[in-house]
Parts: structure tokens; sequence; C-alpha cells
């Protein structure tokens, strides 16, 4: 009986240990963190094998752009279903989870609002294909950028200028912006501005730019090339020139300027037409010319 007695205070003390509260939230408390464990192995492990599918069957040869997409996709999937491991390691603890996140969306809203948007901005444009690693594109913003695509992330667009300036536009606001697109079209327009002296027959001069102009290599679309009179300066009359350049070719926007540029000005000083500097005229009428004579060379 001695020894049944003991047995059995033994398994109610025992009992009443596994059964104590505190006792009872360490085993929760270590059971839910190894199930969060193997989820986020699992997540990690499914993650990985979408991602590898998506490049496996992906029909996109740009292998840059494609593994962009793949590392997009990796996680997204990842962070659902690391939210799904929270909850459920929630869960196993008896927290009320859903009570907890009602009561923080309010405070998560305003302090992770400009994260969640520019990462579902930065979803469309990964998935959309409007616009593709090294497309040219100009942002119409305050103020405004002209360059390549260097690279797109979840949060952020990464555009590189031709000054060899990497600009860092948060995805929203490249997706609210006006965005050019120039790689996507077949030819471009281009202009430069260049003044002439007023004594300058100006229909002859439209014909010899326009005539220079199209013999250069990279010119496309030739019969739009021309030359307009744009505004009169102090100087001299200013023309302003347009011209057409394949976006997809070797040369780049601001090297087509230069160059077309340089062969304005050395069909000009083959021609002798005159670069105006900036100057001002005074004209004097004939009692005024006798006047000035008379002070010149009156001896005093």
């Amino acid at each position: 009986m001695e020894k049944g007695q003991a047995a059995s205070k033994s398994w109610e003390g025992l009992d009443m240990f596994l059964n104590n509260p505190f006792v009872m939230f360490i085993w929760k408390l270590v059971l839910a963190f190894v199930v969060f464990v193997v989820l986020i192995i699992l997540s990690k492990i499914i993650a990985s094998a979408i991602k590898k599918k998506v490049i496996k069957n992906s029909m996109i040869w740009d292998e840059e752009y494609i593994d962009k997409i793949a590392n997009l996709i990796w996680d997204v999937i990842f962070y659902i279903l690391l939210i799904f491991d929270i909850i459920i390691s929630f869960e196993i603890l008896w927290f009320n989870l859903w009570v907890l996140l009602w009561g923080l969306s309010f405070w998560l809203w305003f302090a992770f609002k400009e994260v969640l948007w520019n990462m579902l901005a930065g979803i469309l444009i990964l998935t959309t294909k409007d616009y593709t690693l090294w497309d040219l594109i100009k942002i119409e913003w305050d103020p405004w950028y002209f360059g390549y695509i260097e690279e797109i992330t979840i949060r952020y667009t990464i555009i590189r200028e031709f000054n060899n300036q990497k600009v860092i536009i948060p995805n929203l606001t490249f997706i609210t912006s006006p965005v050019k697109p120039y790689t996507t079209e077949e030819y471009i327009r281009l202009e430069t501005l260049v003044n002439v002296h007023y004594d300058t027959d100006i229909s002859k001069v439209r014909k010899l730019i326009i005539d220079t102009i199209n013999n250069v290599d990279f010119i496309v679309n030739k019969k739009e090339t021309d030359v307009i009179t744009w505004k009169f300066d102090d100087s001299g009359i200013s023309l302003k020139i347009w011209f057409y350049i394949d976006p997809n070719g070797e040369i780049w926007p601001m090297h087509a300027i230069s160059d077309v540029n340089n062969v304005i000005y050395k069909i000009f000083r083959e021609n002798d037409i005159v670069i105006p500097y900036p100057h001002t005229v005074m004209t004097v009428d004939k009692n005024d010319q006798n006047l000035l004579k008379t002070l010149l060379f009156t001896k005093k």
C-alpha cells in the first residue's frame, strides 16, 4: 500500500507540475517555436521550388530580367507563407492573433504604407512587362529624368542617366508619373538649336543643314528631318533642328546630338555661315554722325 500510495502521489505531483499554467505556457512556447522554424524552412523550400519552375518555363530570353521576376515571386510567396506561419504559431500559444492584428493594423498602415505601396507598384512593373531592363525612358517628373532602366526591385527602380548618374526612384512614384518609353519605338526625335546671323539666307541654310544631317549614318526617317525658325534672339536668328535616330541603335541620344552639332559646325565653317556672338547694334542717323565727328575732331 505504501508503494502504491507513493506512486499515486508521484503521479499526482507530476500531473500538477504538467498542468501548472507556467509550465504549460513554456511547453506551448517551445512547440510554437519548433513549429515556426519548421514552417519557415518549408516556406523557403516551396518558394524556391516555384522560383525554379518559373525560370525553367519562362519564355523570356533576358536572363537578368527573368531572374528579377523570379526573385520577386520568391519574396511574395515566402512572405505570404511567413504570415501564415506567424498566425499558426500564435494560435498554438492560444493567443487571439486576429484581435492583435486589428489593434495594430491602424498603426502598421501609417508606419509601412509607403513600403507596401512601393512593393505593390514593383509587382505591377515587373508583371505587366510595360518596362524591361535597359529600356530608354524619360520620366516627366520634377525634375525630369532621362536614361536607361538599370534595375527593377520590389521597392524601387534605378535609372542610369547619360551622365552616368544613378537615380533611385520609388516604384509608386514611377508608376504614378508620366513615362515616355523610347526603346519600344521604331525611332525617336531629337532636337538641337543653332544661331545664325540676321543677314543669313535662311532657306539656303535650312537646305544645307538638312542635307548634311541626312548624310550621317545613324540618322533614320530622313524625310522628317527638318529645320524651323524658332525665335529672334539679340545676337541672331535661332533655328531649331530635329532629326530621328533608332533608340535601339549603337549610339546614345546625347552622343547623337553631339555628333550632329559637330557636322553642322563643320559645314558652317566650310560655307562661311556666321554663328554670331552676343552683341549690341547701335545705329546713328546723319545729323548725329556730323555731331559725333565734331565732338571727336574738334581741338580743345
